[in-house]
């Protein structure tokens, strides 16, 4: 049998010096050596840990392989103990630990490891300035909310136990970033079983108002587990390199029983709720439509403005007005094989003029149309401009009660006036005050929603809202609240029930196949905000079930889906290949 243990042929086993003599005052003063050897009578086959705590704390680990008897494994001038440490000015220890996580049978388990002593003279990292906008890393949940870790026979439960010796541990954990401080440097996350690092990731920072997923099955691999009770531990940050706002909220335990007995199976799947049922199509069926850039279904401008069709403008009585309008075949059923009807439109019942459509093979199609209305021909004042369609019902159709748009316009007397547009400017004090609230906002303990709690959440979409608009001013210039965007801060459940709306839009010109087929994959989209085209504008939805840290990073990304498509709306519309997904996304993010 083998036996890992301090190999002293080369000295102390566990030493850290200075290469050029002198103290330890900056972190590249200081390199580590360790030795360790196998001192029993038999080989040492597989694989085990080789761990180095500093100040009890796990700052690097290695991985050991086969060993022979009286053969030894070394690691010398390893300059990087101290990356994830601000040390304090002191004696501080290391400890050179084998095998923590007891993979290998040994002739004896303890004489594993070996301490040494040493002094630091490095300056104390500084503290923060008081005011300071610090991160904080947390994994402190809500009420009703899922556990930071969770640990069950199976991936994806929802919570933890059912727990065996005899099958796979899959445990899942989640990390906040509860501040609008990005973090940009490597920190520790580590999981501990039994008051022993088992497993330990490094991420190289994390985004204000991010959450940090980790999924990890190796626990019975890592470490022998024996039937009863034991504890799972998780620690983010446990070397204190990142300084946060709330040091106390950096771990969570659980104590849980893994059985004896045969691990349970792991669940089938739900089966996805199919798509509802639509009401049944037979005939074409012929509405008004609004285009994305539109207005309205119908819309009236000023002839001498020149404004693109379906854009609204001011209109007087006695200069020329253009009327843009656009029909659908909102079925997936053609109108005709042959033939055309007939759209009219009036203003105060007043026939204006009329328009020939050709039918046939146009399931889903679009017609649009322009005419112009001479000036005095409306006198000064509200009228109703109105578009029927198939008056002589030439096509049959599903639904012949939504053939007639209407809306009211206002046209106004006299003369347009002369002006002179004015740019759009916010100076810096208007800025700093859209900013104020924000800035101003306690982020602690409104991390998350507070529904089922017991307790009221601070409203803090008016701070998101002027916030958004401040930072699309800085970025184009141009008013938010004049742009073709139009902003949803939404309740989860109806966050989701929005989600699924955009994506199943214009459902009901689509295949029975392609209609079921949609819809499974919009249930399957996992996001917390999202951009669509809705009634001629972008609609950018976000989702109040998350923190509000994540819903600004999440409101800002989206808007930046939203300037993509007013500057590249073509980009909205070609095929969705990975890398334009990944143009968008990079794009988005910049925002």
């Amino acid at each position: 049998m083998a036996n890992l243990q301090p190999y002293f042929g080369a000295g102390q086993p566990v030493r850290v010096r200075n290469p050029q003599g002198g103290p330890f005052v900056e972190k590249s003063d200081l390199v580590l050596d360790w030795f360790i050897e196998n001192d029993g009578p038999g080989d040492l086959v597989g694989s085990y840990f080789i761990d180095i705590y500093l100040d009890e704390i796990l700052a690097e680990r290695w991985t050991g392989s086969d060993l022979s008897p009286n053969h030894f494994l070394s690691v010398e001038g390893y300059t990087e103990l101290l990356e994830l440490f601000n040390l304090a000015p002191g004696t501080h220890t290391v400890r050179l630990t084998a095998d923590p996580t007891n993979q290998i049978n040994e002739t004896s388990e303890g004489n594993n490891t070996r301490t040494a002593e040493f002094t630091w003279q490095g300056q104390a990292a500084p503290t923060p300035a008081p005011g300071t906008r610090l991160p904080n890393l947390s994994i402190i949940v809500g009420t009703g909310e899922r556990a930071p870790m969770v640990a069950a026979p199976f991936a994806g439960a929802a919570s933890s136990g059912g727990l065996s010796i005899h099958g796979d541990t899959h445990i899942s954990i989640s990390v906040l970033n509860d501040s609008p401080i990005t973090i940009d440097q490597k920190f520790s996350v580590h999981i501990l079983f039994d008051d022993v690092v088992v497993h330990r990731v490094n991420p190289t920072g994390l985004l204000g108002g991010a959450t940090l997923i980790l999924n990890w099955d190796e626990l019975q691999s890592t470490t022998p587990i024996t039937a009863g009770l034991h504890t799972l531990k998780l620690i983010v940050d446990p070397t204190g390199i990142i300084t946060e706002s709330d040091e106390t909220d950096n771990s969570f335990e659980l104590e849980l029983t893994w059985g004896g007995d045969a691990p349970l199976v792991t669940p089938e799947p739900l089966p996805a709720p199919g798509a509802p049922a639509r009401p049944l199509q037979a005939l074409a069926n012929l509405t008004g439509h609004v285009l994305y850039g539109w207005d309205a279904a119908i819309s009236v401008s000023r002839a001498a403005d020149g404004l693109a069709a379906g854009r609204d403008g001011r209109v007087w009585a006695g200069e020329e007005a253009s009327i843009s309008y656009a029909v659908r075949n909102s079925s997936q059923i053609s109108s005709a094989s042959s033939g055309a009807f007939r759209v009219d439109i009036f203003v105060d019942d007043e026939l204006l003029g009329s328009q020939l459509f050709t039918a046939g093979s146009d399931a889903g199609a679009i017609w649009t149309e322009s005419m112009v209305v001479p000036a005095d021909r409306v006198t000064p004042g509200q009228h109703l401009v109105k578009v029927v369609i198939d008056a002589a019902q030439v096509i049959p159709e599903d639904d012949e009660t939504d053939n007639t748009v209407a809306r009211w316009v206002n046209w106004l007397p006299g003369a347009p006036p002369e002006e002179v547009p004015e740019d759009f400017t916010l100076s810096n004090e208007q800025i700093d005050e859209l900013l104020a609230p924000m800035l101003e906002m306690a982020f602690t303990d409104q991390v998350r929603a507070a529904a089922g709690s017991g307790l009221s959440s601070v409203d803090w979409v008016p701070a998101l809202e002027s916030a958004g608009r401040a930072g699309y001013y800085l970025l184009t210039g141009r008013d938010l609240g004049d742009e073709r965007i139009v902003m949803h801060f939404l309740p989860h459940d109806q966050f989701v029930a929005a989600k699924i709306s955009s994506c199943m839009s214009d459902y009901q010109s689509m295949e029975d196949s392609v209609y079921a087929a949609k819809f499974t994959s919009c249930l399957e989209i996992d996001v917390i905000g999202l951009k669509g085209r809705v009634d001629g504008k972008i609609h950018v939805y976000v989702d109040l079930g998350e923190s509000p840290v994540q819903a600004l990073s999440t409101y800002f990304h989206e808007l930046g889906h939203a300037l993509q498509d007013l500057t590249n709306p073509l980009l909205t519309t070609t095929p969705s290949t990975r890398n334009v997904r990944a143009l968008l996304e990079a794009q988005a993010q910049l925002f």
